[in-house]
């Protein structure tokens, strides 16, 4: 398959508001937030649901320095389907793997100002998406674990870690919210709330994801891949003085900093398969980065990309990330499968784009995210589970994790 596209490049950029009207009711993927780009497409050409992409681009005009020539998703369920140690794959309310060419494509480089437009040739597959209309309004249903029901959990998986079955394992528990009115309107706001460096909304026929996400998955540039966990939380302060407290004891307490070096550690491991041996190398542990609501550890680890490796043997290597399964990671996927109640869906997957070589990428941690189906929107929050946790502070913390998105819903 050939793509022909032609690019033109223009001073300034668009802000996140003149993003989203450029799509209109199409099918489309927007990627935002506080990064150097701001990456639009619209208006789908062919859509792949599954690695490989059997396409060539045929390039002209300007050519941006990036290429998100597929943009989309994997659910976490995608990752089941990546092991045969691994259960039973839960049914899925998502694609598990939906990346899509847009005839339409708007790229802008905050730093040097600059907006990028490309067209591409190709018949359109989609007809509009309905979005709703009208002021956004949210009730809560229901959670799939009330406060009793999650500590219960997070015993039960140190129980596991006290077995010498896991280390650690990120359980997640689900809010359910009914919505109506447009779902712009709440990415809009969310975005104000939490601007987070790896944002993005899509909108397709029967879905519509909204992510407020602060973590890389993945990102590969110049044949250098690059992985950001984040493990170890902590609430903001009211004042400046107290603000300061909480972050500094969350870099210096060795529960989290225990909690990031596993999951490092397994990192190192899942890039060692698709790197050249010996370039793994952890660029800076820990370090802090802090958001509207939350204090969050980060380490960055980089590696050398083997040559010619594929896309499904990038993923299979390392999807689903580390830091939202625990560790070791099989065995961590299997508890997770038997505790959480329904599937993941994209929470915990990825959202991001591809070139068609799969030469470079960059997806994020789809954390802060939600999904919209049928009238009801849905989110996921979590953390990861030690031999140190205190279940009520595992609760806590989750309720923290989604203040921002509740505050947005209310």
């Amino acid at each position: 398959m050939e793509i022909f596209e032609h690019w033109n490049r223009t001073d300034g950029v668009l802000t996140e508001t003149e993003l989203f009207q450029l799509a209109g009711d199409f099918p489309a993927v927007l990627l935002y937030g506080e990064g150097d780009w701001l990456i639009a497409g619209w208006d789908p050409i062919a859509t792949f649901m599954e690695p490989p992409f059997p396409i060539k681009f045929v390039r002209s005009g300007k050519i941006p320095p990036i290429q998100p020539d597929l943009m989309g998703f994997i659910s976490y369920e995608f990752g089941y389907t990546l092991d045969a140690a691994l259960p039973v794959l839960p049914p899925c309310p998502l694609p598990l793997f939906q990346f899509e060419i847009y005839r339409h494509i708007v790229l802008c480089h905050r730093p040097g100002k600059q907006t990028f437009r490309g067209v591409r040739n190709g018949e359109s597959l989609a007809l509009s998406v309905p979005l709703g209309s009208g002021p956004f309004r949210a009730q809560k249903v229901e959670d799939t674990d009330s406060p009793a029901v999650y500590m219960e959990k997070v015993a039960a998986i140190r129980d596991e870690i006290a077995s010498g079955n896991v280390y650690q394992v990120d359980l997640t528990r689900q809010e359910k919210w009914t919505v109506s009115g447009d779902v712009r309107e709440f990415a809009l706001r969310l975005n104000r709330e939490n601007p987070a460096p790896f944002s993005g909304f899509i909108q397709q026929r029967g879905f519509t994801i909204v992510s407020s996400s602060p973590e890389r998955f993945l990102s590969l540039r110049d044949g250098i891949f690059l992985t950001s966990p984040i493990k170890g939380t902590a609430a903001r302060g009211v004042s400046v003085e107290e603000d300061e407290v909480l972050a500094r004891f969350l870099v210096n307490d060795e529960k989290n900093r225990a909690e990031l070096a596993m999951i490092v550690d397994l990192l190192r491991n899942d890039l060692s398969t698709i790197c050249k041996p010996g370039s793994v190398r952890v660029r800076s542990f820990p370090e802090l980065e802090s958001y509207t609501n939350v204090h969050h550890l980060v380490a960055h680890i980089t590696g050398c990309s083997l040559e010619g490796i594929s896309l499904a043997d990038i993923l299979k290597g390392t999807f689903p990330g580390g830091s939202i399964t625990g560790c070791p990671k099989i065995a961590a996927m299997h508890l997770i499968r038997a505790l959480e109640p329904e599937p993941r869906g994209i929470y915990t997957g990825s959202m991001g784009w591809i070139s068609g070589d799969a030469a470079m990428m960059d997806l994020n941690i789809a954390i802060r995210t939600c999904t919209i189906q049928n009238g009801i929107l849905t989110f996921g929050v979590g953390g990861g589970v030690v031999w140190d946790s205190n279940p009520a502070d595992e609760y806590e913390e989750t309720v923290k994790k989604g203040e921002s998105i509740v505050k947005c819903l209310n």
